[in-house]
């Protein structure tokens, strides 16, 4: 299911010839500048995750020894449940705690990204929770090439049609008969929050409770009324 959201608003020039920069269109009347924003959401299609992994130790070697054998962990509890391969990102290296030599930690930290399906959804989760020096840092929610495509397609139609029912109005208002559209300026988003909320079996993630893949798309449209 998707759900929109519209917001618009409106200005307005009265008076003769106004000039417009993009390729000097002119009109010969009231220029009417509306900005339309349409938001919706889409059917979640699958999940990006991304992990933290982190180890501490006495010394930098000891710490990314132990960075690198959690991280084998990891590949062996979680590459199964992935789509596709993970993406593992260079080691950081840096100091903890004391300034003094002797009582100072090192620690090593490491992050991984990678998708997961609907139904693997909670698996990982439960399992990412589980792993020693892992955190789970969110999970985005992602829609199909399909599905985003096919939502932007509805936010652009919905976006002129509120334009154009706002201009007929604003049309009306002033006692005008005439009524063009002289400018489209267009601009896209995207994202979704990276949250999960608790089912109600209490004890796993429902995939169908996390927030939908959000696109939005705002047109600025300018309308001579005459």
């Amino acid at each position: 299911m998707r759900s929109f959201r519209a917001v618009v608003i409106v200005g307005l020039l009265l008076g003769a010839a106004t000039p417009m920069h993009a390729h000097e269109v002119r009109c010969d009347g009231t220029l009417l500048e509306l900005a339309v924003v349409e938001e919706g959401t889409s059917h979640t299609d699958r999940f990006q995750f991304a992990l933290r992994l982190e180890a501490k130790a006495s010394s930098k070697n000891d710490a990314l020894n132990e960075l690198n054998r959690r991280l084998g962990t990891v590949r062996r509890k979680i590459s199964g449940l992935a789509m596709g391969g993970l993406i593992v990102s260079a080691p950081r290296t840096y100091t903890v705690g004391s300034t003094t030599a002797t009582q100072q930690r090192h620690q090593a930290t490491s992050s991984i990204t990678g998708e997961v399906s609907r139904s693997n959804y909670d698996p990982l989760i439960q399992q990412a929770g589980r792993l020693p020096g892992v955190s789970l840092q969110g999970m985005t929610s992602l829609s199909s090439t399909d599905g985003a495509r096919s939502l932007q397609q509805q936010l652009l139609e919905r976006a002129l049609a509120t334009g154009r029912r706002q201009a007929e109005s604003t049309q009306q208002l002033l006692g005008l008969r005439q009524l063009r559209l002289i400018r489209i300026d267009q601009r896209s988003g995207g994202g979704a929050l990276r949250m999960s909320a608790l089912s109600r079996k209490e004890r796993s993630f429902d995939p169908a409770e996390a927030p939908k893949p959000r696109q939005s798309i705002r047109l600025n449209l300018d309308y001579c009324l005459n």
